[in-house]
């Protein structure tokens, strides 16, 4: 039942009111998020879990198994131009010329705002609250205003068990 719903909000979401948004399988995304995309450009991955009131604001990537809590907004740094001299701000264009790219495996807690453009790397943790202005590195967990690095998710050779791991495992289950 609970695969039906999610299937009929998926079809109220990205066929109906948001066509334009691609999606991947197995998509959990709750009908109070909003999309919108200068150049209609919002790719989400296999396996992305989107929580309530989470307002896309940009160009956005989305790689696969990524879990986004509530309240996460995804924002353009250059909607509004404002270093045209003789103009004001409202009457000097828009930039959009980033995006933000979120990569595989991602944790990004509640009510997080990312700007544009930004990188969140593979495997990397964002703490509730945080304000990301910069590329996350990955396997690594940041927090703060604007975010910082915490602390690293796991050791050098932990990484490398763990994508090593991480293939043995997609190999098996392509099989």
């Amino acid at each position: 039942m609970k695969s039906l719903l999610n299937s009929i909000r998926n079809v109220l979401l990205f066929n109906i009111k948001y066509p334009w948004v691609k999606h991947g399988k197995n998509t959990h995304c709750q009908m109070t998020s909003t999309f919108w995309s200068p150049n209609k450009l919002i790719n989400i991955g296999d396996n992305v879990g989107i929580g309530p009131g989470c307002i896309f604001q940009c160009d956005t990537v989305i790689g696969n198994k990524v879990a986004i809590a509530a309240n996460v907004s995804f924002l353009n740094s250059d909607e509004h131009n404002f270093d045209i001299i003789g103009k004001r701000i409202l009457d000097s264009g828009h930039g959009y010329k980033h995006k933000i790219i979120v990569e595989d495996d991602i944790w990004i807690g509640n009510g997080v705002i990312i700007l544009s453009p930004a990188r969140i790397g593979r495997g990397s943790i964002v703490g509730a609250g945080a304000v990301v202005t910069k590329d996350v590195v990955p396997y690594s967990i940041v927090a703060g205003c604007p975010a910082k690095l915490v602390k690293w998710r796991f050791t050098k050779d932990e990484i490398i068990e763990h994508e090593r791991l991480l293939i043995e495992h997609n190999e098996m289950a392509e099989k």
